[in-house]
């Protein structure tokens, strides 16, 4: 059984699967799991649908809702990361992020022709800065956790009975905001991307800033591809403050009461909207609460620039991702004077494609170590005397 490699960009809102030939997202959210009285026939997305129970070894860890399905039929007991980064530590007294891990892994190799199987991963992700540097043993736990087997039933008749047994033997950690900054700088093939090469040949770094719902993650990559130590910091800023003001706008204005969730979904994908027969206009509306997102995370950027000794004259290019990108772009052009920004073609993947290609290229890596191994033993002669 050959090791699947995939990269899991644990969000903040929404998780995200990226392998060598599918993508997927779904709603960084968890609930128990229940038997629902269901009046009509369910149909759509198999994603929105994730009811499953889930096996350690022999150990029954329970039924849950996973993504969708428990933001739509929880019971008051929803659980989802949405404050925060995941809690790697915590898997000793909460299975929550394992649980979230492995339904999206097994749904991701779900076929309806092979409803029962077994597959390994290698897998790429990412933890807080801090926690990589600082707590290492603790991803060390995690890691020997992922290589049990861990058996997800999907419930829902949608599925049709399929049982998916998913082991992770290897499992490799970066630092956040390091992900998309790989991304950007290398092709499928490994190779560097032309506009990374052209900005290191000149002899200059690159700034990624990774622009999420939270925090922003700042990360820099010298000439010779390797990261500048003192150039990993997170910002605590992120869409979440320019989400809530608008939330506070349609409240106050409109008597609008929704979710930050609703809103960041509704300025993604219109213009208008109508409520109580009156139609709100949200481009309109959006344009202050992201400029003060943006001045504010410029601030704090070159405040906390400034407090390291970092030069800005040394870097080459400013490299943005981030799902909050989509919504700002055209404010970002001159973000750093006298910088060119170079925007995420995939801004909500970035990461998980990153961590993608760092399980790939440790995948590629251990078959030459062996290669190399195998041959050097074949060389040798053991002469009789």
């Amino acid at each position: 059984m050959g090791l699947i490699s995939a990269g899991w960009d644990p969000g903040r809102l929404n998780n995200k699967l990226y392998l060598e030939d599918k993508k997927l997202i779904n709603m960084n959210a968890i609930c128990s799991g229940y038997e629902r009285r269901v009046l009509k026939k369910e149909e759509g997305n198999l994603e929105n649908y994730l009811d499953v129970e889930v096996f350690r070894g022999d150990e029954y860890l329970g039924r849950y809702f996973v993504g969708r399905m428990a933001y739509n039929y929880n019971r008051g007991d929803l659980r989802w990361s949405a404050n925060g980064v995941p809690k790697f530590s915590e898997v000793n007294s909460s299975y929550d992020e394992i649980i979230k891990m492995v339904t999206n892994l097994a749904f991701s190799q779900y076929d309806p022709n092979n409803p029962k199987k077994k597959v390994q991963f290698c897998l790429g992700t990412g933890s807080p800065t801090e926690e990589y540097f600082e707590a290492p043993e603790v991803l060390e736990v995690f890691k020997e956790m992922m290589k049990v087997p861990y058996k997800v039933v999907f419930k829902h008749e949608l599925f049709n009975n399929a049982e998916i047994e998913v082991v992770v033997p290897k499992m490799y950690f970066k630092p956040e905001g390091t992900a998309s900054l790989i991304s950007m700088t290398y092709n499928d093939n490994l190779s560097i991307s032309k506009i990374a090469k052209d900005i290191f040949d000149k002899g200059y770094k690159v700034i990624g800033m990774n622009i999420g719902s939270s925090t922003t993650d700042i990360a820099i990559m010298k000439p010779d591809m390797e990261f500048d130590e003192n150039g990993f910091f997170g910002i605590d800023v992120g869409s979440s403050k320019a989400l809530n003001e608008i939330r506070a706008i349609l409240y106050k204005g409109y008597g609008y009461d929704t979710t930050k969730l609703k809103v960041d979904y509704l300025i993604r994908n219109y213009t208008k909207v109508r409520y109580k027969g009156e139609i709100i206009d949200l481009n309109e509306i959006k344009k202050r609460p992201f400029e003060n997102l943006i001045a504010l995370l410029k601030t704090k950027f070159y405040d906390e620039v400034e407090r390291r000794g970092i030069d800005i004259g040394e870097a080459g290019a400013l490299f943005i991702s981030g799902g909050t990108v989509v919504l700002i772009e055209d404010k970002l052009n001159e973000f750093i004077h006298g910088v060119p920004s170079k925007f995420s073609t995939d801004p909500l993947f970035e990461d998980a494609r990153g961590y993608f290609l760092e399980a790939k290229t440790q995948q590629l890596l251990e078959a030459a170590s062996e290669k190399e191994i195998f041959e050097n033993d074949e060389d040798k002669i053991y002469v009789v005397s």
